[in-house]
């Protein structure tokens, strides 16, 4: 009774008590209606510990039976939830998924989506089922609409716009906490950009009243909003400055998920700023649009918003209001004090406060913050995190830097590249935790590894001092530190195409680190005939990032006569997620 009660409501202190009138009737003695010589859900449970899978599910399924005959509804919802476990974990992801939506397990479902790849698991309609199937379809909705066709797309956005409005109207059969109608607005913002501009249009103003509302309020759909608004943006043009506007309206609020997005690197790039610009479309905003959008985010860093005025300082880095905070971001680094035996600071302001330093100050400022940060990453009495976080801000700060000073820099980072400088305050709580312990903390990796060959990368300009990089990154492949391995990848990369061409690909082609196969990717497009077994081998690769990576390259490969390079293209082509095709076409 508690169970039904939580789904439907109202909740009162009487969440544990039947219906008066059920209350009157008369019960068993037991649990059971029916006598039968083994409880099923007890001979279901026994099946599944001696691993007789075939057992379990005729257990669970007359288990099942029982409880819809006779209206056990608790005991119904355990069945269907145990049958979905026990079909997936006996390879069956299209019956499990069939369960687990009749369950209204939102969460073992999107994982079920996650882990069947590429297989678009049947998924049932969005209406005419109780709330908890509905939203549980709506999720798995979210993890799957890249492998949905276009025809399905449109009805289903169309379909959980109809349980917004509901769910706004108060029409709707929901839970106390409107599990469902919040699900279904936040996947038909992360859908909507997929179905026509009409439907994208009544999206946006579904969603105008959720902009304006009193100082420090949240919406469980904000995320989703804000996110919404780019992906529009990126995918139609023609509504650009609509989904812009409506980005900055929900900045203005103080929504944090739209304030981080005005500072991301594709909305600045559309506003006019030429930092990392390379490789993107042109901005589809007129000068005017541009100039007003700047305006409101010159409004925003007034109001002391932070990454409003990391924006700000991308668009209009010699504004006397971004300079006057680089100042202050100047003085934070070289007036930090020493480290505290007695007391550690875990997280620090240096990556954001060298980005200013390093965008809107003079080459000497930088110079002195960096020799600042230097002495930081080398101070052993530092927690790792901030070491770590020193070295990203000197590669901030050395981009701008003469050739000498480069050339000093990258001399100073082979130490923490070699592992010499590894050894910080706390390490002792980095790693993962024993299993044993009671209190389990994880400060992450202690290795500086990483963050130096991401600073080396920023400051070699020799071919010798790269290929020397070229040749630790490739060691450092094979590390048991994740954030080494991944910081390897990025930095080879980085390289120069001349330096790395030659680094043999096939030997990453089944590496277990999706980075590393991305990079394969890259690789294998430097050189296709050559590496044409990498390259056939990940277009077949079960993680769709890696497939969306080889896309690319092959798309913008300078051998599109090989055989390698039109094979690849041929095979991703037919690729059964739509991202996939959409990069390899040059759509996406």
């Amino acid at each position: 009774m508690r169970a039904l009660n939580v789904k439907y409501g109202p909740w009162t202190t009487a969440l544990n008590d039947e219906h008066r009138l059920a209350q009157a009737l008369r019960t068993t003695g037991g649990g059971r209606l029916i006598e039968r010589i083994r409880d099923p859900r007890e001979q279901a449970m026994s099946a599944l510990v001696q691993k007789k899978p075939v057992e379990a599910v005729i257990s669970a399924r007359r288990w099942l039976t029982d409880s819809v005959a006779f209206g056990a509804w608790a005991s119904e919802g355990e069945a269907l939830e145990f049958l979905g476990d026990l079909y997936r974990d006996n390879r069956e992801p299209e019956e499990a998924a069939s369960f687990y939506q009749r369950a209204g397990s939102a969460k073992k479902l999107t994982d079920l989506a996650d882990q069947a790849g590429d297989t678009l698991l049947p998924i049932g309609a969005l209406s005419e089922e109780p709330w908890w199937v509905l939203r549980a379809r709506a999720s798995m909705l979210s993890v799957q609409e890249d492998l949905l066709d276009e025809t399905h797309l449109t009805g289903y956005i169309d379909r959980l716009h109809e349980l917004s409005v509901q769910g706004r109207t108060g029409k709707l059969t929901d839970s106390p906490t409107h599990h469902l109608y919040l699900q279904a607005t936040r996947t038909l913002c992360n859908l909507v950009h997929l179905g026509s501009i009409s439907q994208a249009e009544r999206a946006l103003e579904l969603l105008t009243p959720d902009v304006q509302r009193a100082p420090h309020q949240y919406r469980h759909t904000d995320d989703a909003h804000s996110a919404m608004c780019l992906r529009l943006v990126e995918n139609r043009p023609e509504l650009a400055m609509s989904a812009l506007t409506r980005l900055f309206d929900l900045a203005e609020f103080g929504t944090r998920k739209a304030l981080e997005l005005i500072a991301d690197d594709r909305v600045l790039h559309l506003l006019g700023s030429e930092e990392d610009g390379a490789g993107q479309r042109p901005s589809p905003l007129s000068e005017g649009d541009k100039a007003s959008l700047q305006e409101r985010s010159l409004k925003l860093a007034e109001s002391s918003q932070l990454l409003a005025t990391a924006a700000l300082a991308s668009l209009q880095p010699h504004h006397e209001l971004v300079v006057a905070r680089a100042e202050q971001a100047r003085d934070r680094i070289l007036l930090r004090k020493e480290p505290d035996p007695g007391a550690s600071d875990i997280g620090t302001m240096i990556v954001t406060d060298s980005y200013f330093v390093a965008r809107c100050l003079p080459a000497e400022d930088q110079y002195r913050c960096l020799e600042k940060l230097l002495v930081m990453a080398k101070d052993s009495r530092e927690p790792a995190t901030n070491r770590q976080e020193a070295l990203a801000g000197v590669r901030n700060l050395v981009i701008s830097q003469s050739s000498a000073r480069k050339q000093y820099v990258f001399e100073e980072s082979k130490s923490f590249i070699l592992g010499e400088l590894d050894g910080s305050h706390l390490d002792e709580w980095t790693g993962e935790p024993h299993p044993l312990s009671t209190f389990k903390v994880n400060f992450g990796s202690g290795s500086l590894r990483g963050s130096g060959i991401r600073l080396a990368v920023a400051s070699a300009e020799k071919p010798e001092d790269q290929s020397w990089i070229r040749e630790q990154a490739v060691n450092m492949l094979s590390s048991d530190e994740l954030p080494d391995v991944q910081s390897a990848a990025v930095a080879l990369n980085q390289l120069p195409k001349t330096i790395v061409r030659d680094v043999e690909a096939n030997l990453m082609v089944s590496h277990n680190n999706v980075n590393v196969r991305q990079l394969c990717a890259v690789l294998s497009m430097l050189q296709p005939d050559r590496f044409q077994k990498a390259a056939l081998a990940l277009c077949e690769d079960k993680n769709h990032r890696v497939r969306v990576t080889l896309a690319e390259a092959a798309r913008t490969s300078p051998y599109q006569t090989s055989s390698t390079v039109r094979l690849t293209i041929e095979k991703l082509s037919a690729d059964a997620r739509r991202s996939v095709r959409m990069a390899v076409s040059g759509s996406g």
